[in-house]
This record gives structure tokens, sequence and C-alpha cells, in this order.
């Protein structure tokens, strides 16, 4: 898609973070949902809209996993401006040897043991947590959260198919579009969309009138031996599942499916859907035209990240991890490592 908004001169960093006077913490490996490219597959909304509410939900959880005293390694993104990744450069840091590469030298070089880690995967993180773990890295268990799709039709209807203008008008909502202007082409284009996915292609171009948008789809994310559906197989180590019921992005329906894939090889799966929580768990309205008007308009980035969510996913990383909590408060000051991932040349 194109971004008037391109970075050339930074890079994308995995950082390693870790509570300063605690001598082998655990960490929590995080892998945020725009791993894979922002639009379409990042839902209505602009690209830097879909940019900063993912970016606010990983930092809100970042921030509480860290004051819980554990280390985190996590993958962000830099810059003193507003400006936001390019597809392109998302696109680098999915070479699955590099990454792989990048997280096994950050844990070894500040002595921090793979087999005291969690990954945490939101969205299409699930997918780039399922090829790392096929490719090798093996934690002590893993967090999915916000679920993941099995194929590109289904991201496009689900994301896009319920706020077009006859079903948004069976909600309740009158005389009311989406507010910008990459979301208007896509519903308008659906079906074109549709088509082009089924016939394999990469790059979908769309115009209307002066709008432009070039749409990428990462073939391999939906190839049959790489899918979200073949690679779950191999989340061998304890699991959990965290879903909101309210999540318009992704169906709960979604949660129950992957608790049933994960079973099939996998002794150790439990699931939790939380009541009227989005795709970033966070509180929703009550009436389904209000839940509807704030995930069109981003508003729903204002409400916080609930925090039985995130206890719940501290209470299993504790359990998987054998952490004894001590009496007293965790201590605050914190040392933060950096590394730079350089994409390999492909």
């Amino acid at each position: 898609m194109q971004n008037n908004s391109i970075i050339t001169n930074n890079v994308l960093q995995w950082n390693l973070t870790l509570p300063a006077q605690i001598p082998q913490p655990g960490v929590v490996i995080i892998i945020p949902g725009w791993v894979y490219g922002l639009l379409p597959l990042g839902g209505p909304g602009l690209e830097k809209d879909v940019w900063f509410r993912e970016k606010k939900f990983i930092d809100e959880v970042t921030n509480f996993f860290f004051n819980n005293g554990l280390g985190v390694l996590s993958l962000s993104f830099s810059t003193d401006t507003d400006d936001i990744p390019s597809d392109a450069m998302i696109h680098a840091t999915t070479h699955i040897p590099n990454i792989y590469i990048t997280i096994k030298n950050l844990m070894k070089e500040h002595s921090c043991n793979l087999n005291k880690s969690v990954i945490f995967g939101h969205g299409f993180g699930v997918c780039l947590m399922c090829e790392l773990v096929s490719y090798g890295l093996k934690p002590a268990g893993y967090i999915i959260a916000g679920g993941v799709y099995t194929d590109v039709e289904s991201v496009l209807t689900q994301k896009y198919f319920p706020f077009k203008d006859q079903n948004l008008q069976s909600a309740g909502i009158e005389k009311y579009s989406p507010v910008d202007p990459d979301t208007s082409l896509i519903m308008k284009n659906l079906g074109k969309l549709l088509q082009a996915v089924r016939k394999g292609r990469d790059k979908i171009k769309l115009r209307d009138a002066d709008h432009y948008l070039e749409l990428t789809i990462p073939k391999r994310l939906f190839s049959d031996d790489s899918s979200p559906s073949a690679l779950l197989s191999a989340l061998d180590a304890p699991s959990v599942i965290l879903h909101g019921s309210g999540d318009l992005d992704i169906s709960v329906i979604n949660a129950f499916f992957l608790e049933t894939k994960l079973k099939q090889k996998n002794d150790s799966v439990s699931r939790i859907v939380m009541l009227d929580r989005d795709h970033w768990f966070r509180e929703m309205p009550d009436a389904i035209a209000d839940r509807i008007r704030e995930r069109l308009s981003g508003e729903c980035i204002n409400h916080p990240v609930d925090h039985r969510f995130l206890k719940n996913s501290l209470i299993f990383i504790e359990d998987v991890l054998k952490i004894r909590r001590p009496k007293k408060k965790m201590p605050d000051p914190i040392t933060t490592y950096n590394s730079t991932f350089i994409p390999m040349n492909t």
C-alpha cells in the first residue's frame, strides 16, 4: 500500500528490557499484530491509525509485564516523529532465520534462558510465533491474544463486510460512512479484492477518483504449508487463548476453533473469553451501533486495556515459569539493552 510517511533512515529493533535487581527474570517475547504489514490486514482505518492503536496496545502490555518484574523482548520502531514503518520494512522483519538468531543471541548475551520465557502473540503475531516455533524456538509457553485467521478471505470478510452500508443500517447506524478514504475504497471494492486474493495475486491496486491504494498480501502467510492452521500444531507447550467476546476484528468463534485445533496435539490448552471486550481487550459500549462507531472512528483506542486480561496473562506466565512472588513490591528501576535487527537480503 502507498504510504505518505515512508521511513528510509530508521530500522526496526528487537529490544530486551530487564528488571535491574533480578538476576535471571522470566522473559516475555511479545510479537505484535502488525508484523505482516498494516492494511488491508489491519482492518478499518488509515495505516497511521492502525499503527498507533496497535502500538498503544503493545506498549500497555509491555509496561504491565515489566512493572511486574518480567523481562520483555519486543519489536519496536523508534522515531521522534509521527512517521510509521513502511510495509516493505515490516515484511523484511519476518525473515524467520534472522529473527530466530536475533532472539537467541539477545537471550544468550544477557544470560536469559529460553526455557524461562513465554511468547505473547497478538493477532497476526500468533502466526509469526508459530513460524518461529516451527523453525526451532522453544519457549516454556504461549499466549494467543486475539486469535489469528486461517485465510485472507476471512480477514477481508470479517474486518470489512460488517461495515458495509446495508449492514450498518441493520445495526441501527443511519447515514454513517467510514471516516477515512482507504476504508471507503476497500469497502467499495471488496468483491474485486476477494477475486484477486482467490487468484493468488500478492499486490492489488485500487483507484477511485483521485484516491489510490496499492495493497500487499504476503503470499507465504496463507500458503498450504505455512498457514496458521498448519502451523498451530507446532505449539506443543502450555498455551492459553485469550479473546474478547465483542471483538469486531476476529470473531470470538475463532477462539473455539483454535482451542480445538491446539488440543489435537497439546494436552495443556486453556481458553478465556472476556465478556464485551474488543480485539485489544478494551471496554466497549453496550449498544452494537456505538461499538461500530467507535471501531470505525478509532475512538476505541481511548479505553485502557482491561486489567483482568493483563492479570490472566500474568497468572499464566507465573504458573508456566514457576515464578514465586515475594511479598514486597518489585523494584521499579530497569536496565535496557537494544539490538538492531538488520534484514537479510532476499
